[in-house]
């Protein structure tokens, strides 16, 4: 094992050891640690992630387990499909900086420390153009729940609002991550990043849309909807005719929502 498991706790090394000889057992090539035990920020009911490659991806995919009182997620996966996740938008804002703290605790092969070598040297220019197609698509695409939110709030039915809002709220940032070319340790840290890069008054309208100060669902709901109108503006210059259609028609109905103009706004969505 690499030295950056020395800071980790006996209570988890015994089990952490016992699982990399179980999964080199298994077939496992390499085995690394990720998540906060590998960056040293490990809270007391923090899970263990530890990484698995296989020639065949053979295991469970995803796995969670207790050992000795501590919470395991194990992950099976290829070289391939870690390479191709550093030139993935939808997923290598994590997969990057995960694999550039990874602690390798089995590599004999070498595999996992020429990947973790790749993340290291990883460059945004190659993937730029895939990266601003597919946030577009994803600020596009969630033009649905502006219309779902909108008719929920026309109808008084709160639990699909608060759902809409939620996904609203939460998807967003992952599509403004990838604009803003954000790279992120932990998910965790997402929504405080890209509100940091957005500035207000998104971190404001972003709060609010998660409830922060105790928001009503109304204007939590509008808030979310107003989350909407700046990632559109964020996005405007990416979007191709088809995305652009949809995109105005979302933010026209979400704008007249937040200025209180819902009924007009929703009757044209039934």
């Amino acid at each position: 094992m690499e030295a950056g498991t020395a800071a980790i706790p006996d209570a988890v090394r015994e089990p952490l050891t016992a699982l990399v000889a179980e999964l080199v057992a298994a077939g496992a090539e390499t085995v690394w640690l990720a998540g906060s035990f590998a960056r040293a920020e490990a809270g007391p009911y923090s899970d263990v992630d530890v990484g698995v490659l296989s020639g065949t991806a053979r295991g469970p995919g995803y796995r969670l387990e207790q050992r000795g009182g501590v919470l395991f997620s194990t992950s099976w996966t290829t070289a391939e499909a870690t390479a191709r996740s550093f030139r993935d938008p939808a997923v290598l804002g994590a997969a990057v900086p995960g694999w550039r703290r990874a602690v390798l605790l089995h590599d004999p092969s070498g595999t996992g420390g020429r990947l973790r070598d790749e993340a290291l040297t990883f460059s945004w220019e190659p993937v730029a153009a895939s990266c601003d197609r597919w946030a577009a698509e994803q600020v596009a695409g969630y033009a649905e729940e502006v219309h779902k939110l909108c008719n929920s709030l026309h109808r008084g039915d709160s639990l699909t609002a608060a759902v809409q809002r939620n996904v609203l709220a939460n998807r967003l940032a992952f599509a403004l991550s990838v604009r803003h070319r954000i790279l992120y340790d932990t998910e965790n840290a997402l929504w405080s990043t890209v509100a940091s890069a957005m500035g207000e008054p998104w971190a404001s309208e972003q709060a609010a849309a998660f409830s922060v100060g105790g928001e009503s669902l109304e204007a939590s709901s509008r808030a979310a909807l107003g989350l909407y109108v700046l990632a559109a503006s964020e996005v405007s210059a990416l979007l191709d005719g088809r995305q652009r259609a949809v995109v105005e028609r979302a933010v026209d109905l979400a704008d007249r929502i937040c200025r209180g103009g819902g009924d007009g706004a929703s009757r044209e969505l039934e």
